[in-house]
């Protein structure tokens, strides 16, 4: 089988940076075998970089690289250029999708891990997201699409940080920290750095953040999974609303949680808990990955990763990744309750195929409470 071509997804918000990083990256020499997918061609000044036309909406630039129009759609551009680039000596190897600066990452990642034509030619590599360095901070506050894009993060590109003072860099830095401390931060400023950024390979290794993570909140959140007597959600459905939030920032009710999972997980148990989680929260849960052990003797390892309230069918992992042979989960989202998730995992252990709780109740009369995670 051809090893499918990794796709790197790149957004921020208006102004933070996200054409300068580009046009850096198509000028490098690392770039050769890059196809870019843009919104707009004047986006990243494509006039400057092209060198000849191969089709129709696809254009060859100085460094070797394609480049196109985002038209129709996302999987109907992404296939021409894929056929395309089969006309050139150099082989595609890498896809770089530049999105507006208001536009919300997660219908984009819904394509690229939900469509099996696209899927078996392209791998999603990583999200990466420019913020602003020196406005950061006042657009999470305001700016709900920031925050959104920081939460769908693998990588976050600190722009500006040369212009900034070193209070409003650290201020920003926490800030995306708290929102997705799974995200790697690199600091780039005028385009420097952008080797660094699209040279990375997230893809088959996606899941060393949530390795990292799980571990890293482990030792302070450990005598909070055990807290099941406090009334946390107990039996009743997602039905209250949030208004009594509404004097907050919406960064500020964005929240991660990160589990240990002793048991090992079922098929019909990971399809029951993904239910019981999403009718839950619905649009509040922004983000989802896991490294879950299986009991299944052909799928022994999965990782899964869930985009709003899509779940995307896990992959299937070659070989653990370490010693430790727990699960790990990291949920990032809107007034996430800690202790509702951790009774929630019970349903991993379900093991009749359809069998789907509506809520904590129904869960409890076939696991009764008890810790399922650290």
């Amino acid at each position: 089988m051809a090893a499918r071509i990794d796709c790197d997804l790149l957004t921020g918000f208006l102004g933070s940076g996200k054409t300068t990083l580009l046009n850096a990256w198509l000028r490098s020499p690392a770039s050769t075998g890059t196809a870019v997918v843009v919104n707009e061609v004047g986006d990243i000044g494509i006039d400057q970089l092209v060198l000849a036309e191969v089709a129709d909406n696809v254009m060859l630039l100085e460094s070797g690289c394609l480049c196109c129009t985002l038209s129709g759609s996302l999987r109907e551009t992404l296939l021409n250029l894929i056929a395309q680039s089969k006309r050139l000596p150099t082989p595609l190897t890498r896809i770089v999708i530049e999105t507006t600066g208001l536009a919300e990452p997660l219908p984009i990642l819904h394509s690229l891990l939900g469509d099996k034509i696209l899927t078996a030619t392209v791998r999603l590599n990583q999200v990466v997201v420019t913020v602003d360095g020196m406005q950061g901070v006042r657009q999470f506050d305001s700016q709900p699409e920031a925050v959104r894009q920081i939460a769908a993060a693998e990588v976050v590109v600190l722009t500006k940080s040369d212009l900034a003072d070193a209070d409003t860099v650290a201020a920003t830095r926490e800030a995306i920290q708290r929102l997705n401390p799974t995200a790697t931060i690199l600091a780039c400023s005028a385009g420097e750095g952008a080797d660094a950024v699209f040279t990375r390979s997230g893809g088959d290794r996606q899941w060393d953040a949530v390795l990292a993570q799980a571990g890293g909140q482990a030792e302070h959140s450990h005598e909070h999974t055990h807290d099941h007597d406090h009334g946390h959600g107990h039996g009743h459905d997602h039905d209250h609303d949030h208004d009594h939030d509404h004097d907050h920032s919406f960064h500020e009710r964005v929240s991660t949680e990160s589990f240990y999972i002793d048991t090992p997980a079922t098929w019909p148990g990971v399809a029951a808990w993904w239910h019981l989680v999403s009718r839950h929260y619905g649009d509040e849960l922004l983000r989802c990955k896991g490294l879950l052990c299986m009991t299944e003797a052909h799928t022994p390892q999965l990782f899964l990763q869930t985009v709003g309230k899509v779940f995307h069918r896990p992959e299937p992992v070659a070989q653990w990744p370490d010693s430790d042979p727990r699960s790990r989960l990291v949920c990032i989202g809107v007034g996430l309750d800690r202790a509702w998730l951790a009774r929630s995992l019970a349903a991993l252990r379900i093991d009749e195929p359809g069998l789907m709780p509506n809520d904590l109740a129904a869960l409890d009369s076939l696991f009764p409470p008890h810790s399922e995670s650290r």
